[in-house]
């Protein structure tokens, strides 16, 4: 394997194994998920944009006038979706369930892209959607849960919610789009804040400030920093692959530190979902070397 790949691989690792303790930080932070929405994304959306300008010196002006102020407000509504999805999502639900649920997020992309790119769905991607399917319904179908069902909509709202990110992200290959995360993560915590003001008489909610703070520097921005440099050395899919790992991950810190653990159902499911997604990842990548390989050979 080349160098680069192997960097590649290694900045796509780094970042997941950072990004994997966001549900358990999310769960220490307190009971307020509005206001730790609040916090979490208007200080993380700044903290994404101050790495992000790191790694390209453009301003973001230049960064961004190519995709026109539309879609950067799109890009910037539907990621503050999701960011105000996961965190109600972690607060009112298990959190394997949650992880499992957003870990279909590729998949889904695949229908929009059908919907709205104009895209073939393959039978692989029937296949594989079915399959998944079959887990998810085992999922939501568990009799005796933990899991509030307004928790499981918001995971399901943030899965798509971020399938439809990454469908506009790839309507714009050349572009770096990282300015439109962290205008999302900063409009989902405004939108909290604004919530929290509006709706609480007397004081406001307790927060535990230790995981906010690592939240806030460490685990919600600088991820997307090492995933950026990630898709420069591999491909998308290469690294959606190892973004799986985040669910399996996720689950282990929640489980070692609260004790909270996964039923039978929620495994069963897990397993599934994580197991089809990369069986599918795999094959998609496979094949994309493959023609590759094909436009480079001489005739």
């Amino acid at each position: 394997m080349p160098s680069l790949a192997i960097k590649g691989y290694l900045f796509a690792l780094l970042g997941v194994i950072i990004l994997s303790p966001d549900a358990l930080l999310i769960r220490l932070a307190g009971d307020e998920p509005l206001l730790i929405s609040a916090f979490r994304g208007t200080l993380g959306g700044c903290m994404v944009l101050l790495y992000n300008q790191l790694l390209d010196r453009r301003n973001l002006f230049e960064q961004l006038r190519r995709i026109g102020l539309w879609w950067v407000l799109t890009i910037t509504f539907f990621n503050g979706i999701s960011q105000i999805g996961f965190v109600y999502g972690v607060s009112h639900a298990n959190a394997a369930d949650v992880l499992v649920i957003i870990a279909f997020a590729p998949l889904m992309s695949a229908f929009l892209s059908a919907i709205f790119l104009g895209e073939r769905i393959s039978l692989r991607t029937w296949v594989a959607t079915s399959v998944c399917g079959i887990g998810l319904a085992i999922l939501f179908g568990q009799s005796g849960s933990t899991s509030e069902w307004s928790g499981l909509l918001a995971a399901v709202i943030c899965a798509v919610s971020m399938a439809t990110v990454f469908v506009i992200m790839r309507g714009f290959p050349n572009e770096n789009l990282t300015g439109c995360v962290g205008f999302g993560n900063m409009f989902s915590g405004l939108a909290c804040a604004g919530v929290v003001l509006l709706t609480t008489t007397g004081e406001i909610g307790h927060l535990e400030w230790m995981p906010m703070a690592l939240m806030i520097l460490v685990v919600s921005p600088i991820p997307f920093v090492l995933f950026v440099l990630a898709l420069r050395h591999i491909s998308a899919a290469e690294t959606s692959l190892v973004l799986l790992l985040e669910s399996v991950l996720g689950s282990f810190w929640i489980w070692l530190v609260v004790s909270e653990q996964p039923s039978t159902q929620t495994l069963l499911a897990g397993t599934l979902v994580i197991s089809t997604l990369m069986v599918y990842s795999w094959m998609g990548l496979r094949d994309s070397r493959r023609r590759a390989k094909a436009v480079i050979q001489p005739h």
